[in-house]
């Protein structure tokens, strides 16, 4: 029973991924050449760099989770839900980072790493 519980709270606490909005102030257009894009909840995610097209930069939004299975496809989905709230079209991605939070003691003899899955990215408009 105690692993259950242990269980249910580790898959509720790496459900939620907090979101830190921050606005953007500065140059109104930027043009990027290519990069690769994945679709989430309708809003395009770039990495490796920029969309091949027009946009602004309305803010950066950091999202954190708890790391393991699936971590970044929540990410995404909670950042696809700012982008929207913002008027954005798109993000690009930033960044990526992992830490290594502690060991937790799941049974006597069984132990299990947690961390923290950190992404950061750039909330953008198209312009054309």
């Amino acid at each position: 029973m105690r692993i259950i519980c242990l269980l249910i709270t580790i898959t509720f606490l790496t459900a939620c991924a907090t979101i830190d909005f921050q606005p953007y102030e500065g140059n109104s257009a930027y043009e990027g050449s290519g990069g690769t894009k994945v679709v989430v909840d309708g809003v395009d995610f770039w990495a490796n760099g920029a969309p091949p097209r027009k946009f602004k930069i309305i803010g950066v939004v950091t999202s954190e989770i708890g790391s393991g299975y699936g971590d970044e496809a929540l990410i995404r989905s909670s950042v696809a839900s700012e982008v929207i709230k913002q008027g954005g079209n798109a993000a690009i991605q930033l960044n990526s980072n992992s830490s290594f939070a502690g060991i937790v003691k799941v049974t006597p003899s069984m132990y299990m790493a947690a961390g923290v899955k950190q992404m950061q990215f750039s909330i953008i408009r198209y312009i054309d």
